[in-house]
């Protein structure tokens, strides 16, 4: 399998992932994201696709690393310091809500630590981190799945917001109008 074969291969996974989100969004009462209950089809899909698109993407850090700028190694003075603190943003976030809430399962609702200040810390580390491997892979086929990954990693609020509004009632309601969404 050639390098333009797992490029279009991790296209079509990024565009699949991209549909289940705006699928969610266009059409609540039949979401797939968030899942109605963990192991349900909407949760194998919405994850399965999620963790293609990334391994796809790490494929093509490998595979085609140094196709897009022409620039060296000082690339990763600027992408390190961006994984890093993603990564910690995102660790904050999920230590916060925990891994049953992070994976998409309804629990109590949560409001302190990161959330105090974002409604979604999570996606707000996941997007640095997908910039960062952007800048560490200087790949053009990386980037451009993990430009797609951003892209549902913004638009994801919009298909969970109302269901939040369903599980949280008020409280959620209030929340959203002080927080705001990323920043």
């Amino acid at each position: 399998m050639g390098k333009n074969d797992v490029f279009l291969l991790s296209m079509a996974i990024h565009y699949a992932y991209l549909g289940v989100i705006l699928w969610s969004i266009m059409f609540p009462e039949k979401r797939i994201w968030p899942p109605l209950k963990k192991w349900s089809w909407q949760f194998l899909l919405s994850w399965l696709l999620f963790f293609g698109a990334v391994s796809a993407d790490v494929a093509m850090m490998v595979i085609d690393r140094s196709s897009f700028l022409p620039i060296g190694n000082e690339r990763l003075y600027l992408s390190v310091p961006i994984v890093v603190v993603g990564v910690l943003f995102l660790g904050w976030g999920i230590l916060t809500l925990g891994i049953e809430r992070t994976s998409g399962v309804a629990g109590e609702f949560i409001s302190t630590g990161p959330y105090k200040f974002t409604r979604n810390p999570q996606y707000i580390g996941d997007i640095l981190i997908f910039l960062g491997m952007i800048l560490i892979s200087n790949s053009f086929r990386a980037a451009a799945g993990f430009s797609l990954l951003i892209l549902a990693f913004l638009l994801m609020p919009l298909a969970e917001e109302l269901w939040l509004e369903e599980a949280y009632g008020e409280a959620y309601k209030k929340y959203k109008m002080t927080t705001p969404r990323f920043f």
